[in-house]
C-alpha cells in the first residue's frame, strides 16, 4: 500500500522482513533518505531494527518514521527513545503520509545544508587562526635566526606522531579536535625566546652554565605569556599551547626544567611536541651545529643521549620514519595538516550541533555568571577556584589571607596545608572524584582549626566539565564556611520541628542516652541525622553524627547494605542488627515513629564494653562465625555473588534503588549440551568476574537461578548506569576461556532506571533482557 502511494514521487526499496530491511541498509546506508518502519515484523521487529540502527548511529543521518496499528504510549515512547523522527498511527489518510513524508525529508536537506555551511566556517576560522599563530611562530624563528622551517616540521612531526599514537593506543583519548589543537599549538613552542637576548639565542659556540640557565627560561616566560592570555581569553588552544611551551623541556625519567615532571606527570601535548623538537634540532642546521643525516638523528635518540622519551612514543617514531622522511621537504606541504583540520572540523559539527551546543573548546571556560552565583551565595568565607586544566589554585584575597597562602598558586599538588589538613584535602579529593557532569555538586561537613580555633566548617565544591559527548573534569570551584554557630541537628527547614516537639524529643533523647551510647533522630528518606544525643564519653561519635548523613558514623560514603532502619521503615515498625566498625562492636535498634505526621526512624545504639554481645565466642570469632554464616546463607556457592534467598529476604522490599537490570548468558542451554556442566561452570563464573570488575563495590550482584542475574544499583546517574551497562556486555563479549577456546560468551541485557518498586523495576529489566535476547538471535 505503501509502494503505491509514494512509488509516483521517490524511488523505493522494499524489505520482506527486519532482517532484509538491516541487509539493506548495511550496503545502502548513505544511499536512503528515508525508512518508513513498522514494529510488527517478521524474523526482527520495528524495534530490533531501530535498535541495530541507533548503535550504528544510522539513524543521526536518516530519518526513521514508524508506522504501526499499536497506540500504547510505552511503544510510543520507546520507538522515540530508539530515534524515531516521527510515529504514525494506522490507519492513516495518504494525503497525510505524502506530506509527513515530504516534511520529514526537506527537514534533513535543510539540515544538512546548514552542516555543510558550517563545516565550512569553521574550517575557514581554523585556517585563518593557524595563519596568525605561523606568523608569530615565524617571528620567534627569524630572530632564533633559524631557516624558517623549524615551525613547519614540528608541526608535520608532531601531527604524523600523534595519528601514529592514536592507532597504538587509545590510552589519552585523543579526539580529531585535539591533535589539531596539539600541531597547532605546538608551533608555540618556544615562544618565550622572543625574551632572551640576541647574543645568547645566536650563539655560535657553547652556552657557558649562566647562559644556558638563562636560555632555559624560555619555558616559563612562554607559559607565562600564555598564562596571561588564558586569563582574558579562554580558548582550549591556549591550554594546549601552555602544556607545550612550559613542559616541552621535560623528560620521562624527571631529569628535564623547569619543574623535572616524571612520565605521564607531562602531558602528552608536550612529551609528542618535544620529541619531534628534539628530532627536527638534530637533522637541521643551526648556528651551533651542522644538521645529522635522519639515520644518526634516530640512533642518538634512540639510544637515550637526547633525553628519554616515552617508549611508546619512540616506537611511534620508529613506525612512521618513512612518512617522516617523505613529507619533512624543504617546501612545506600542507597536505597532512589540511586533512587532520577537515575531520577535526567535521568532528566538531558532529559533536557539537548534536547536543545543541556549538563550541570549539573541549575546555569548558568557567562562566563569570556561574562563578559570581555560586560565590555570592555566601559571605565571610573562604572561596577558591582549581583550574585543573592548566593545574591553578586561586583563592580570594581573604581566603589567602586565612590560609596563609598566595593568591594564585601553580601546581598546588603536595602544597603543606596545616590549617586545612591532609585528611580534609584526602577527602576534598575522594569527594570531587565521585562528582559527575550530571551531579556536578558535593559537599562534606569537617572540623577545621583555623586563627587557633577549632570549629564545624562547610565545605561545598562545585565541579566544573567540558561540553564535549565525554565531559572531561576541567576544576573545581570551592567554598569553606563557618557553620559552628548554626544549630547542626536542623539539616533542613522541613526538620525544624515546633518549640514544644522540640523539647519533648530532646527530653526523650535524654533519658534513652540513660541506657543507650548514642540516640538519634533519622529522616530515612535522604538518611539525614535530625536530632541526636550521647551518654558522656561517646562525643567524638555524636560529633560524627551532628549534621551528617546516619552512615558517618560508621565511617561510611554511602548508605549500609543491610540497612536496618530502612527495614523499620518499610514495616513501620522495629528492628536490630550488629553492626562492626573500628574494632568495636555495636546493636543498633531502629524504631518507626511518627512526628507530626512526618515519618522518622529513632535509632538507639550500644556500644558492647564488657563482650555481653559476644557471649561464649572470643570477639574473632564471633565475627568470623557471622561473616561465614552470612556468607553460606546469602551467597552462590558457584560464583560467590549474591543469590536468590538474599533476594528474597534483604534486597525485594529495599526502597531507595536508582537502576535495575537482568543478565542472560545466551546460549548458555547449548554450551551446557554441547561441552558438559563443567564448560557452562566456567562461563558462569567468567561471567560473574565480568560483571563484578564493571561495577562498584556498593552495587550488589544477585544470581537468580541457572544463567540469570539482577544487578541493583544506588547512587548513580542515568547516562553511567547505561554506560556500566554497555560496558558489561562488551567485556562479557570479550572472554575467552583457556579450556574451552571455542565458546564465544555473549549476554542478553535489560536494565530501568527510577522505576519503584524493585518487582516493577525487575519485570520490565525482563521485558527488555528478552528483547535483547531475541535481537542477538535474529540479527548477527
Amino acid at each position: 500500500m505503501l509502494n503505491d502511494m509514494l512509488s509516483a514521487d521517490y524511488d523505493i526499496i522494499e524489505a520482506a522482513n527486519g532482517e532484509e530491511a538491516l541487509n539493506i541498509l548495511k550496503e545502502h546506508v548513505y544511499d536512503i533518505d528515508l525508512v518508513l518502519l513498522d514494529i510488527i515484523m517478521p524474523v526482527v521487529d520495528g524495534f530490533g531494527v531501530l535498535d541495530v540502527m541507533k548503535r550504528y548511529h544510522w539513524t543521526d543521518d536518516t530519518p526513521v518514521i514508524m508506522i504501526s496499528t499499536e497506540t500504547s504510549q510505552s511503544y510510543i515512547r520507546k520507538a522515540y527513545e530508539l530515534g524515531v523522527t516521527d510515529y504514525i498511527r494506522r490507519p492513516f489518510d495518504s494525503f497525510v503520509i505524502h506530506k509527513r513524508v515530504s516534511n520529514t525529508l526537506m527537514l534533513y536537506r535543510k539540515q544538512k545544508k546548514l552542516l555543510g555551511a558550517l563545516e565550512e566556517q569553521i574550517y575557514e576560522n581554523e585556517k585563518n587562526n593557524r595563519m596568525m599563530i605561523n606568523v608569530l611562530a615565524h617571528i620567534v624563528e627569524f630572530r632564533n635566526g633559524e631557516s624558517g622551517m623549524h615551525v613547519h616540521h614540528i608541526r608535520q612531526l608532531t601531527s604524523i606522531l600523534l595519528q601514529k599514537l592514536t592507532e597504538k593506543t587509545d590510552k589519552y583519548h585523543l579526539t580529531e579536535n585535539d591533535m589539531l589543537l596539539i600541531s597547532t599549538a605546538s608551533s608555540l613552542h618556544d615562544i618565550g625566546k622572543i625574551s632572551i637576548d640576541d647574543k645568547i639565542l645566536n650563539k655560535p659556540g657553547k652556552l657557558t652554565a649562566d647562559e644556558f640557565e638563562i636560555m632555559k627560561t624560555h619555558s616559563i616566560i612562554g607559559s607565562e605569556m600564555l598564562l596571561d592570555l588564558h586569563n582574558t581569553h579562554n580558548y582550549p588552544l591556549f591550554d594546549k599551547a601552555y602544556e607545550i611551551c612550559r613542559w616541552h623541556h621535560e623528560r620521562y625519567d624527571g631529569k628535564g626544567y623547569p619543574d623535572g615532571l616524571k612520565g605521564e606527570e607531562i602531558p602528552i601535548s608536550a612529551q609528542v611536541t618535544s620529541l619531534a623538537d628534539v628530532y627536527d634540532a638534530l637533522t637541521s642546521n643551526r648556528c651551533y651545529k651542522k644538521a645529522y643525516p635522519h639515520e644518526k638523528a634516530m640512533e642518538m635518540i634512540l639510544d637515550g643521549q637526547c633525553g628519554a622519551f616515552n617508549p611508546l612514543l619512540l616506537e611511534c617514531l620508529k613506525e612512521c620514519e618513512k612518512q617522516v622522511l617523505t613529507e619533512l621537504k624543504d617546501k612545506p606541504d600542507n597536505t597532512q595538516d589540511d586533512q587532520l583540520l577537515l575531520r577535526a572540523t567535521e568532528e566538531l559539527v558532529e559533536n557539537k550541533v548534536s547536543s545543541e551546543k556549538l563550541n570549539i573548546n573541549y575546555h569548558l571556560p568557567i562562566p563569570a555568571r556561574e562563578r559570581w552565583n555560586f560565590f555570592s551565595s555566601g559571605s565571610g568565607e573562604i572561596q577558591f577556584e582549581y583550574d585543573a586544566v592548566l593545574d591553578v589554585l586561586r583563592l580570594t584575597s581573604q581566603g589567602a589571607e586565612q590560609l596563609g597562602l598566595q593568591e594564585m598558586t601553580m601546581h598546588p599538588k603536595g602544597l603543606r596545608q596545616s590549617y586545612i589538613g591532609e585528611n580534609t584535602i584526602n577527602e576534598m579529593h575522594e569527594s570531587i572524584n565521585n562528582a559527575s557532569p550530571t551531579a556536578p555538586i558535593v559537599s562534606m561537613k569537617t572540623k577545621l582549626c583555623l586563627n587557633g580555633q577549632n570549629r564545624w566548617y562547610k565545605i561545598c565544591l562545585r565541579t566544573l566539565w567540558s561540553s564535549e559527548e565525554h565531559p572531561r573534569y576541567t576544576g573545581v570551584l570551592g567554598r569553606i564556611i563557618d557553620i559552628n554557630d548554626r544549630e547542626l541537628a536542623v539539616v533542613h527547614p522541613e526538620y525544624r520541628l515546633s518549640t514544644d516537639e522540640d523539647g519533648e524529643i530532646r527530653e526523650t533523647i535524654s533519658r534513652l542516652t540513660n541506657v543507650f551510647d548514642v540516640v538519634r533522630l533519622v529522616d530515612i528518606t535522604d538518611n539525614e541525622v535530625v536530632r541526636s544525643g550521647c551518654k558522656e564519653g561517646n562525643e567524638e561519635m555524636i560529633d560524627v553524627c551532628c549534621g551528617q548523613k546516619c552512615y558517618a558514623i560508621w565511617g561510611k560514603k554511602q548508605r549500609c547494605k543491610n540497612c536496618v532502619s530502612a527495614k523499620a521503615f518499610e514495616k513501620r515498625g522495629q528492628m536490630s542488627k550488629l553492626e562492626f566498625a573500628d574494632d568495636s562492636i555495636y546493636q543498633i535498634i531502629s524504631k518507626y515513629v511518627e512526628i507530626s505526621g512526618k515519618p522518622f526512624i529513632l535509632e538507639m545504639i550500644y556500644k558492647d564494653k564488657y563482650g555481653v554481645l559476644l557471649g561464649a565466642y572470643g570477639k574473632t570469632d564471633f565475627m568470623d562465625n557471622i561473616v561465614n554464616y552470612n556468607r553460606q546463607l546469602y551467597h552462590d556457592a558457584l560464583t560467590g555473588v549474591y543469590n536468590r534467598l538474599y533476594y528474597e529476604e534483604q534486597t525485594k522490599s529495599m526502597r531507595y534503588i536508582d537502576a535495575v537490570a537482568m543478565l542472560d548468558a545466551n546460549n548458555f542451554k547449548a554450551i551446557n549440551d554441547h561441552y558438559g556442566h563443567a564448560a557452562g561452570d566456567c562461563v558462569l563464573k567468567a561471567v560473574c568476574d565480568c560483571i563484578k570488575n564493571c561495577i562498584r563495590s556498593s552495587d550488589i550482584l544477585i544470581r537468580l537461578g541457572g544463567d540469570e542475574f539482577v544487578l541493583l544499583m544506588t547512587n548513580i546517574p542515568e547516562i553511567i548506569f547505561r554506560q556500566k551497562l554497555n560496558e558489561i556486555k562488551q567485556s562479557i563479549s570479550a572472554i575467552k576461556l583457556k579450556d574451552y577456546p571455542d565458546i564465544k560468551c555473549a549476554a542478553a541485557i535489560g536494565g530501568v532506571y527510577g522505576i519503584q518498586p524493585i518487582e516493577k523495576a525487575l519485570a520490565e529489566a525482563d521485558k527488555l533482557m528478552y528483547l535483547d535476547k531475541n535481537a542477538s538471535k535474529e540479527y548477527k
